[in-house]
């Protein structure tokens, strides 16, 4: 049973769904701005066969989507997605977040 469940889960996850996902999304800002994919080539100064694969099966370089995003101007969600970490302000804050113990039990007898 867990082995099942694993693998609906590794589905769910699964790298080429991901990425075919971003490319049908591409597709989606793209639509909605109403460019072609030749007027988002030139504006990204991708090639139309790169920009078709993204789109398509979601296959290209990182370099070629970074390109697409700022042409569509979602670079920021670009962006986002490798933004720092927060940092913790203080000592205290780290402390605080730290796991804390359970106070220990009293023995029978002790």
């Amino acid at each position: 049973m867990f082995f099942v469940d694993t693998i609906a889960s590794f589905n769910q996850r699964n790298p080429s769904a991901l990425t075919r996902e971003i490319g049908q999304r591409l597709r989606g800002f793209r639509l909605a701005k109403g460019w072609t994919q030749e007027e988002l080539v030139e504006r990204s100064g991708v090639a139309l066969s790169t920009l078709k694969l993204f789109e398509s099966r979601g296959q290209g370089s990182f370099q070629r989507l970074a390109r697409i995003t700022v042409a569509l101007g979602i670079d920021g969600q670009l962006r986002d997605l490798f933004a720092q970490p927060t940092v913790m302000e203080s000592i205290e804050a780290v402390k605080l977040s730290e796991r804390q113990r359970a106070p220990r039990r009293n023995r029978k007898g002790n």
